[in-house]
């Protein structure tokens, strides 16, 4: 009885002298506010109007805005290379409590005329995120991985 009533104070007494954790230090997740970029291949169903144009080499421009604790709010700007506007589409989600450097997104699309919604699976490691993407709507798939724009670093 002696021994509980110890390990319950011991407890106690940790979680007073544990620094609390604002909801915009992350949470203990990493930090990946910033612009990360790359290219990739973008594959289309056959019902996508775009279907008939093969692979398309892409680049992106993720742009996360902010931390919530685990939830991530963020801006997806794409566009296939050698085109001049790009394609704008803002995202939410989280990060995995069981796993915190994996992420989903779901995003929806705000501009441009090929927008599209689906979900983002990414992991961060080692100062690269990488992501596998799906349209399910549209039938559009790619895998990508984003580096830190050097602005950022």
């Amino acid at each position: 009885m002696i021994r509980k009533l110890i390990q319950r104070l011991s407890i106690a007494l940790a979680l007073a002298l544990a620094a609390p954790v604002s909801a915009n230090e992350g949470g203990g997740f990493p930090q990946i506010v910033g612009t990360w970029t790359g290219t990739y291949l973008v594959a289309f169903a056959k019902s996508n109007p775009n279907h008939d144009k093969g692979l398309l080499r892409t680049e992106m421009e993720l742009e996360i805005v902010k931390l919530d604790g685990n939830l991530i709010t963020a801006t997806n700007r794409w566009r296939r290379i050698g085109d001049k506007d790009w394609i704008v589409e803002e995202a939410m989600g989280t990060f995995s409590l069981a796993d915190p450097n994996s992420f989903v997104l779901a995003e929806a699309g705000i501009s441009g005329d090929d927008v599209s919604s689906g979900i983002f699976q990414g992991v961060y490691i080692d100062d690269v995120i990488m992501v596998t993407y799906a349209g399910p709507g549209t039938g559009v798939s790619f895998a990508a991985q984003l580096v830190r724009k050097k602005a950022d670093k």
